[in-house]
């Protein structure tokens, strides 16, 4: 049975750059895009990227899953 947690990701407007900005504070990540869209775009490539599911390591390290509960 799968899980399924919610992560809060927080949207900014930088008027100086004009881009978007994204922080992930659970997995310490900040990044950005031109448009909103694209930062929701990288926001959730580097959720993937933190979590490891971009596949399994190939330099014959070990790797497994765990559940997590979030409540």
């Amino acid at each position: 049975m799968s899980t399924v947690a919610r992560i809060r990701v927080e949207y900014v407007w930088d008027e100086e750059a004009k881009a978007w900005g994204f922080v992930v504070p659970a997995l310490h990540i900040v990044g950005g895009g031109p448009s909103k869209e694209d930062a929701r775009r990288r926001a959730r490539e580097a959720i993937a990227f933190a979590l490891g599911e971009l596949g399994e390591p190939e330099d014959g390290t070990e790797a497994e899953y765990l559940d997590v509960a979030v409540g």
